[in-house]
């Protein structure tokens, strides 16, 4: 599957599009790729895209008194990007980084605001989008607050298991919030409990 065709069943997955509100909206998507180790964006630069990944994994993050802490990660069939800034148009205080090669698709802030305006239906895909990403942070706000690392473990296990094959426990442990030596202890306590 190419990536403009990638990107259109994600897309009509939340709102279908007639055949001539997507030939305009497509067009507006250009290609991008980053190497392993590039930034997507860094703290202190203005988002001027929203991205759609194709393949590849991309972790965000921030830094606070040298100190790296993970909020998330992006991979194929995602969406991407430093959504606050991009949003407000104002500098991002976070981080995106390739933690393999990516590909995919991106569109400016000023194209996708044109979209919204012209066609209900990518209004329409922007507010469940957006929807989701509030119902996933309330989500996550819980999970920060009143769970056990145990229990954020067991979580992520649940509902994300193909993680652990694509990002690294170092990363994995810093969005749980727990030493890489605890999230090692608990990841080969659960792998035998499965034998």
């Amino acid at each position: 599957m190419t990536e403009i065709e990638h990107l259109k069943q994600q897309i009509f997955r939340l709102s279908p599009l007639s055949e001539d509100e997507w030939e305009d909206f497509s067009v507006r998507w250009t290609p991008f790729s980053l190497k392993k180790g590039e930034y997507m964006i860094a703290e202190g630069k203005i988002e001027k895209y929203f991205y759609f990944i194709h393949s590849g994994v991309l972790r965000a993050f921030f830094r606070k008194d040298g100190h790296e802490s993970n909020i998330g990660f992006t991979y194929d069939g995602d969406y991407s990007g430093a959504y606050d800034s991009f949003l407000d148009q104002k500098v991002a205080d976070w981080n995106i980084e390739a933690l393999s090669d990516v590909v995919g698709l991106r569109i400016s802030y000023v194209d996708l605001m044109a979209m919204y305006d012209a066609y209900k239906s990518v209004e329409r895909w922007g507010r469940l989008f957006n929807a989701k990403i509030l119902i996933g942070m309330g989500r996550r706000q819980v999970e920060i607050r009143d769970f056990s690392a145990e229990e954020r473990f067991e979580r992520l296990m649940r509902d994300s298991p193909h993680i652990f094959q694509l990002v690294p426990q170092k990363h994995l442990a810093s969005y749980l919030g727990m030493a890489p030596e605890t999230f090692s202890r608990m990841r080969k306590s659960s792998m035998t409990k499965t034998d």
